[in-house]
């Protein structure tokens, strides 16, 4: 039932006569629970509560361990974590004359969004034009369709006016899709010399009630498991699972947060066994570049190592990994991700438009969506430095589906590498048509021309030149030939599972090394970061500052979940649903952050760049729990590690000892 009203008090009004009757079923809130045998189904239709298994097996891992000199297995959690986005979810939706649909949405996928409303309200794509405004934060909690959209579309049809929906923030946190929970138990055999010779993991991931995005972020988990170092023997089991609780979904990482959370604290855990320095336990196993892994992911460029060495060295790890100060420590971890998003589920494509107008101004159109993290910037000066031009000399039109090409969205750290590909080749193309118009102009080959501050000129006689205005209104006058070029990025079809991830193919990989340096209170249990620092192959950097903007917004999110964020459940209800009782970091929380440029120059990516919108968030958890072993001696299996947890596990050691 939906109410729509002229105000939101009479909306509260009308919501208070409607009367609902309920059958309570008896609940399942655990994954363990909901995975037996006997177990109530959460949907009657489905034969168990385990909508997706993944099931990897690359080379034998029978034979791994038994080649292992050592052997760690451990359990490992995850919690669930909430987006907190500045900006709520809202959407307005206007029934036009003509029978269309404009939607004004906080978005991260507007194509993605027009062709889901469409296929929910039973329409045509073409009736739906979705325009996305300036968003105030999305992390993957913007990218798909969520109830309130088709809502508001079959609202405004029976009103026959505009209709608004927007979330309070206590309805943002119990209805928008947290990060999933998962429980990794998790199996590794080193070789004395350090070598990885086999890993395996069972992980089970609390879907909650419904599919969001559950099955490819289970996926995630798994390729990126498999993935990280070089392992000939890879064995994963993973279990999503339903249970009575709001459904979970995308989340900055995509599911490898929370399989480099335990990998990494294993991998410091095998390099205390063969007594390794955990730095050099990482080098002697690091993925290289132009390699395929276990699971057959292709990697082109990779600096792996490089952000291992330079993270190190920034860090001063070697002197205080020596010199260790009582109650103060310093930890390491690493990751893979990709840098450009993939095909798995059918689709990672991104179109642009370049124009030149009769004026010679310069207009580009992209269907790429810009939440925050600066992708339009990005794509300006992609187009500009190809047309060599300033970057104030071009207009930027996106966000709007009537306006621009299809995008598949932001997600997966993909528009620098992709929408920044289909920049590049528009741009290309619209440098080409004017280069052959000034060539007639000047009566030069077109070879021969460069072009520079709006101006086509001949090389080395810079005072034959024509403008770009001039190039223009001879194109469109004397020719009576537009200039428009468009440009598109598609990545082939490959043969990945959809499921397991065997076989993923993403355009490029990215890779980095987090170090954190913290210090503990042994009498509160207060855990101060001091020091994170950050070293990332994104390949090559086009903006320094946004960059080290996303790694240091990334930094805080995933220290925020590591030390803070707690979702607290009363049975499968989320009850924390403020920022009074869901803590944050603060500006004064946040530790100074030192960020590292490894540039690899993927082959594939425009200008050599690859993603970096995520890799941050995925490596803060890891590092801080190595370094608080490192202070206190005490390892933490789950996350948030809050002062309670401290001091309960620095008793716990106590008696121990």
């Amino acid at each position: 039932a939906a109410v729509a009203a002229i105000d939101e008090d009479t909306a509260n009004e009308a919501l208070e006569m409607i009367h609902v009757d309920f059958e309570e079923l008896s609940p399942i809130y655990d994954p363990e629970e909901a995975m037996r045998e006997n177990a109530p189904r959460i949907h009657e239709d489905q034969n168990n509560n385990i909508p997706v298994f993944c099931d990897l097996n690359c080379g034998n891992v029978e034979e791994g361990f038994a080649e292992a000199d050592i052997i760690i297995e451990d359990e490992f959690r995850t919690p669930a974590q909430s987006h907190c986005c500045m900006e709520v979810h809202n959407i307005v939706a206007k029934w036009e004359s003509s029978g269309r649909v404009t939607v004004w949405a906080s978005s991260q996928s507007p194509y993605a969004l027009k062709n889901r409303l469409a296929k929910a309200c039973k329409m045509s794509p073409h009736q739906f034009h979705v325009i996305k405004p300036h968003v105030g934060g999305a992390f993957g909690s913007k990218a798909n369709m969520i109830p309130m959209d088709p809502i508001a579309v079959f609202l405004a049809r029976e009103s026959g006016s505009p209709v608004k929906i927007e979330n309070s923030r206590e309805e943002e946190f119990f209805t928008i899709t947290p990060r999933h929970p998962t429980t990794a138990n998790l199996k590794f055999g080193f070789k004395k010399d350090g070598r990885i010779t086999a890993k395996q993991a069972r992980v089970v991931m609390d879907n909650g009630a419904y599919n969001v995005t559950g099955p490819a972020i289970l996926a995630y988990n798994c390729i990126m498991f498999s993935a990280l170092y070089r392992c000939p023997n890879v064995k994963y089991q993973g279990y999503l699972v339903y249970t009575n609780k709001v459904a979970n979904g995308s989340f900055r990482g995509f599911g490898t947060p929370q399989a480099m959370f335990g990998h990494e604290i294993v991998m410091d855990m095998g390099a205390e066994k063969v007594g390794m320095d955990p730095k050099d336990i990482r080098l002697i196993n690091a993925n290289l570049p132009n390699e395929i892994t276990a699971n057959k992911v292709p990697i082109t460029s990779c600096g792996l190592k490089e952000t291992i060495i330079k993270s190190a060295e920034k860090s001063d790890w070697d002197e205080k990994r020596k010199n260790r100060v009582e109650g103060r420590g310093i930890g390491m971890a690493c990751m893979i991700h990709t840098g450009a998003s993939s095909n798995m589920f059918g689709a990672n494509y991104s179109g642009a438009t370049i124009k030149v107008d009769i004026d010679g101004s310069i207009t580009l159109s992209t269907g790429a969506a810009d939440i925050g993290q600066g992708s339009n910037t990005v794509l300006v000066q992609i187009a500009a430095d190809v047309l060599g031009i300033g970057i104030e000399d071009i207009q930027l039109v996106q966000g709007d589906t009537d306006t621009t090409h299809p995008d598949v969205g932001t997600k997966g750290s993909r528009i620098t590498f992709c929408a920044g590909n289909a920049v590049e080749d528009a741009a290309k193309n619209i440098r080409g048509q004017m280069v052959d118009v000034a060539s007639e102009m000047l009566g030069a080959a077109p070879d021969d021309l460069e072009l520079e501050k709006r101006n086509v000129f001949i090389r080395g006689l810079p005072d034959r030149r024509v403008s770009f205005s001039e190039i223009a209104q001879f194109s469109y006058l004397k020719r009576s030939q537009l200039l428009i070029a468009n440009g598109f990025f598609n990545q082939e079809i490959s043969d990945t599972d959809p499921i397991t991830g065997y076989g993923y193919e993403s355009p490029a990989m990215i890779f980095a090394t987090q170090v954190a340096e913290v210090e503990v209170d042994r009498e509160t249990g207060l855990v101060k970061v001091r020091n994170l620092t950050s070293a990332h192959d994104l390949g090559r950097v086009i903006n320094p500052m946004l960059a080290e903007g996303q790694v240091e917004g990334g930094i805080t999110q995933g220290l925020g979940g590591t030390l803070l964020e707690d979702v607290v459940f009363d049975g499968g209800r989320f009850v924390n649903t403020n920022f009074t009782d869901y803590k944050l970091l603060t500006s004064m929380d946040v530790p100074k952050i030192e960020t590292v440029w490894i540039e690899t120059n993927d082959p594939n990516g425009p200008f050599g760049s690859k993603g970096i919108a995520e890799s941050s968030t995925i490596l803060t958890a890891p590092a801080v729990a190595n370094a608080l072993y490192n202070a206190i001696g005490v390892k933490f299996n789950s996350i948030p590690i809050t002062p309670e947890q401290v001091l309960k596990a620095l008793k716990r050691n106590k008696h121990k000892g």
